[in-house]
């Protein structure tokens, strides 16, 4: 079973919530659809997405700019100094102390 869909109640009114399992088998859901067809339709992308390996969990988009930038900064680094340095410049004076 690809996953399931509920309806639920809310002031909004009737709404719909798919739970299905991400790759690494834990359970998730999204909620808010306002038809089950978009439910359905939602699930069915996911289990596709999830079968040609192209699956990207949600959480991953909370990933903050501090965490990412180490990595990327590293690999700029084979720049010449002179575009480097103002790379490295505008994050460590405008972004990191953010």
């Amino acid at each position: 079973m690809a996953g399931t869909i509920t309806p639920c109640a809310t002031a909004a009114g009737k709404r719909y919530r798919v739970r299905y399992r991400k790759p690494d088998k834990s359970q998730t859901d999204k909620r808010g659809f306002k038809t089950k067809r978009d439910a359905e339709l939602f699930l069915a992308s996911v289990t596709v997405s999830k079968a040609r390996g192209e699956y990207v969990d949600p959480a991953a988009g909370k990933v903050t700019v501090g965490t990412l930038a180490p990595a990327w900064l590293e690999k700029k680094s084979t720049l010449k100094p002179s575009s480097y340095r103002p790379l490295e410049i505008a994050w460590r004076v405008y972004v990191q102390p953010r």
